[in-house]
């Protein structure tokens, strides 16, 4: 979260740094009227610097949460086409320890995996479990109005 903050905030100033070099020069005349004449306040920021500085911070989020679907799908996608080899369960032993079953082919494996080691622990002569595709994820709005639910019957 703070590493997305500091992107925000670099391309702010770079932005800002931009429209800064794009300001025209003030004229090397010396005299009254070229003060008078440069004495004029403008300001730093425009209403249209601001409205860029925050269209552009809108496109950055879009193309973020684009990016990061597109990822998503492309995983899904090879997950599905990756052929033989499927993940059928695991379960945490530990904090960083799990025991997987994995099918290859027709052959099914529980692995031991821990950091840096991967090891078989059993390989099963028949199938334990059927590869058949999981049951489709209870969303957390199914979630809360269950507790809501409960809550309400109470």
């Amino acid at each position: 979260m703070i590493r997305r903050w500091r992107y925000i905030i670099l391309f702010m100033l770079i932005s800002l740094a931009a429209q800064a070099a794009d300001e025209k020069p003030v004229p090397d005349v010396v005299g009254a009227a070229a003060l008078k004449s440069t004495s004029v306040a403008t300001p730093v920021l425009s209403t249209g610097s601001y409205i860029q500085v925050i269209l552009g911070l809108v496109f950055v989020v879009l193309l973020i949460f684009f990016l990061a679907w597109l990822v998503r799908r492309i995983g899904r996608l090879q997950s599905v086409m990756g052929g033989s080899m499927k993940m059928l369960g695991g379960l945490s032993l530990g904090q960083r320890e799990r025991a997987l079953l994995v099918q290859v082919g027709e052959t099914q494996m529980l692995l031991g995996v821990a950091p840096g080691s991967v090891r078989t622990l059993h390989v099963f002569d028949k199938p334990v479990v059927t590869a058949s595709p999981a049951p489709a994820a209870e969303s957390f709005a199914d979630k809360l109005n269950a507790v809501l639910k409960q809550k309400a019957g109470a």
